[in-house]
C-alpha cells in the first residue's frame, strides 16, 4: 500500500515548509547583521532539500519509522551551541598581591595556584578554556561537578596563603574551536564578581539543574550584575554537608555585599 503513496504531495509540502524556513533565516540574518547571506541560503537549502527528498522516498518505499534512520542535516545555525556549566575563578586581590611580595616570587605563586587549579578541573571532568592571568574559566557536562570543582578550588588554593572567588552558572554557548562566547560566559564572570573572598556563588539555573545531588544552598537573594538587564538569583554552597566529596569541606558562607 505505502508503495503507492504518490511522492509529489509531500515534496510539494516539504518543499513550501523550506520557503518559510528560508524566510524565517533570512529576516533573523537581516535582523542580527544588517544584510541576508543568499549564498548561505543557497548550500543550506540544497541540504535541506537533500534530506526532504530521501525522507519522501523512505515513505514511498515503505521504509519510514523507528527503524529508519533519516539522512543526517545540521542547521548551521545551532550546530556549535551547547548547553553546559561554566565555572570562573579569579584571585582576591592579586594586584596588591604582586605588590607585596614582588613580580618572582608572585610569579612562583601563581604556578603554584595554576597547577592546583588545573588537577582540580580535571579531577572533576572539566574542560580548561582559558587562564586570564589571576583566574580561571572552565566548563563541565554537569553542574554538580562545577559547584564541587569551585569548593575544592577554593580549599586548595587557600593553603597557598590565597584567596580566591568563583562563580557558576549554566546555560547555552556557542564553541568555535577552542574558544567559547555567549551570554552566559558573561553572567558566569559577573557571579564571580560578586561573590565574597573565598567562597562561591552559583545562579539559580545551577542550583535548580543540582536538585537531588545532595549539594545544600543558601539563598542569597536577587543581585543586579553589571552589565545585566535583568536581576539574577544567587546561592551560596552552604554548610560542611553542602559539598559532600572524598574530602569534606566546609564552606559556609557570608552575605554577598
Amino acid at each position: 500500500m505505502r508503495r503507492n503513496v504518490p511522492l509529489r504531495w509531500i515534496a510539494e509540502a516539504e518543499a513550501r515548509r523550506v520557503r518559510e524556513i528560508a524566510r524565517a533565516r533570512q529576516a533573523e540574518r537581516e535582523l542580527l547583521h544588517g544584510e541576508p547571506s543568499r549564498e548561505a541560503d543557497s548550500v543550506w537549502l540544497k541540504r535541506f532539500g537533500r534530506a526532504v527528498r530521501g525522507a519522501a522516498r523512505r515513505v514511498v518505499n515503505g521504509r519510514s519509522g523507528p527503524d529508519c534512520a533519516p539522512e543526517k542535516f545540521t542547521d548551521s545555525v545551532d550546530a556549535d551551541r551547547v548547553l553546559v556549566a561554566l565555572l570562573v575563578t579569579d584571585i582576591v586581590d592579586s594586584t596588591r598581591r604582586v605588590a607585596e611580595i614582588g613580580d618572582w616570587r608572585w610569579r612562583a605563586v601563581l604556578d603554584r595556584h595554576d597547577d592546583a587549579t588545573r588537577r582540580q578541573i580535571r579531577r572533576f571532568g572539566g574542560r580548561e578554556v582559558a587562564n586570564r592571568g589571576d583566574g580561571f574559566l572552565a566548563t563541565f557536562d554537569s553542574p554538580a561537578r562545577a559547584v564541587r570543582c569551585a569548593a575544592a578550588i577554593a580549599e586548595t588554593i587557600a593553603a597557598l596563603g590565597l584567596s580566591v572567588r568563583s562563580g557558576v552558572h549554566v546555560g547555552e554557548i556557542h564553541r568555535k574551536r577552542d574558544e567559547i562566547s555567549g551570554i552566559a560566559v558573561h553572567v558566569a564572570a559577573r557571579i564571580a564578581a560578586v561573590a565574597p573572598p573565598g567562597k562561591a556563588l552559583v545562579s539559580k539555573a545551577v542550583h535548580d539543574f543540582v536538585a537531588g545531588s545532595g549539594l545544600v544552598f543558601e539563598d542569597r537573594g536577587s543581585h543586579r550584575l553589571r552589565g545585566l538587564p535583568d536581576a539574577v538569583r544567587l546561592y551560596a554552597i552552604g554548610g560542611a554537608d553542602g559539598c559532600r566529596d572524598a574530602n569534606v569541606i566546609d564552606l559556609t558562607t557570608r552575605q554577598v555585599a
